[in-house]
């Protein structure tokens, strides 16, 4: 009896072991980091993307507005040179004088107010950043649960 199961499992096909899953990192992970569930990858990845598009949408945005400081900064100064060669006996000179600066407070406001919302903007992009550092950066996950999540499963 003892030799008909032995010759029973004889014939049985052998079990192939399950292939290890390829592992990958989301930045420099070290040896024995966590690994990512598949929701937690996901979230990742999305936040990654966001992230991407923050930055796209952030950096052309720095450069006009060092344009515009610079721009400002200059006209500040042309007006500080301008007002000292004002003959303040001339109304029309004064009135022409104070409608220029008139003009650049104006234009100082409107600064002030995309560079504020520049820099809410830029805020978002580092709390995302600190938060993808902690939650993403450096864990492990499986190539092949990102490939699905990448088709869309």
């Amino acid at each position: 009896m003892l030799a008909a199961c032995i010759a029973g499992l004889a014939t049985m096909p052998a079990l192939a072991a399950d292939k290890p899953k390829k592992e990958s990192t989301l930045g420099k992970a070290k040896a024995g980091a966590p690994f990512l569930t598949k929701e937690q990858l996901r979230a990742c990845m999305a936040q990654n993307d966001r992230m991407k598009a923050q930055l796209a949408e952030t950096l052309p945005l720095q450069g006009a507005l060092k344009k515009d400081g610079d721009d400002l900064a200059a006209a500040g100064d042309t007006l500080k040179a301008d007002r000292e060669k004002i003959d303040t006996a001339d109304a029309a000179a004064v009135q022409a004088f104070n409608e220029r600066l008139a003009e650049r407070d104006k234009a100082v406001e409107a600064y002030r107010a995309r560079s504020a919302a520049y820099n809410t903007k830029v805020e978002a992009l580092q709390a995302d950043r600190a938060s993808y550092a902690t939650n993403c950066d450096g864990h492990r996950y499986f190539e092949d649960e990102e490939l699905q999540i990448k088709a869309g499963k």
